[in-house]
């Protein structure tokens, strides 16, 4: 099991944090997607540590990082707020900003309002903001491809998420993906982030929050 750091932010939230490295090499912050948590980045975090001072926190609504109620708090602006927060706990002024998934979507709302801190962006698997949302409005295998971003604003799902109803959520929404998560060990200790109190409400405030408009299949922009 990884050793965590709690850290506490200035934004009033505390962040459970995977730190490796050198407190004075460049510092690099990883940015997990969802359902995930700092065990994304794993099986590149020893090489990435050689060298680099490595950050990588289980973002708000994550595993055991704090929950804070309701949709409001999961707006992109204040999880950025939560990155540079962080940046700050550590006395880290400019630093290289890698994110997977959702994480990708806040790296990129991160280098677009404060490129005075982010000094390079990595992007795995999130297309930038606006055209994302452009090809949600012109592309129509994207729209039907999205349609799981409006199951996940129904409200009604987290009740169903517990025991049981969690591992069929697992089995049906993911590991037809072949989410490489999901195996052995690794699926262990995603239910068990995931079954931390809040976890699921948490993590789906992500896509409940979000501004990004994603239209019916076959209705009109």
């Amino acid at each position: 099991m990884t050793d965590l750091t709690r850290i506490a932010l200035s934004t009033g939230v505390s962040l459970d944090v995977q730190l490796a490295g050198e407190e004075g090499a460049p510092p690099v912050i990883l940015l997990h997607g969802f359902p995930e948590s700092h065990r994304t980045w794993r099986h590149i975090v020893p090489d990435l540590a050689r060298d680099h001072r490595v950050v990588a926190p289980d973002q708000r609504g994550y595993a055991r990082s704090d929950k804070p109620e309701g949709v409001d708090a999961y707006t992109t602006d204040k999880i950025i707020a939560d990155v540079m927060a962080l940046a700050d706990a550590l006395g880290i002024d400019r630093f290289t900003l890698v994110g997977h998934d959702w994480g990708g979507a806040v790296a990129w709302g991160a280098a677009l309002t404060r490129p005075d801190r982010v000094e390079r962006l990595v992007i795995v698997n999130a297309p930038h903001p606006y055209v994302f949302q452009r090809s949600l409005f012109d592309d129509a295998d994207q729209r039907a491809a999205s349609q799981y971003m409006t199951r996940f604003r129904d409200t009604s799902l987290d009740q169903g998420l517990v025991g049981e109803g969690l591992r069929r959520f697992l089995g049906t929404t993911f590991a037809e993906h072949g989410a490489e998560f999901l195996l052995g060990e690794d699926k262990a200790a995603y239910l068990d982030e995931w079954s931390q109190p809040g976890a699921i409400t948490g993590m789906l405030n992500w896509y409940r929050a979000s501004r990004v408009v994603v239209p019916a299949p076959g209705e009109d922009d």
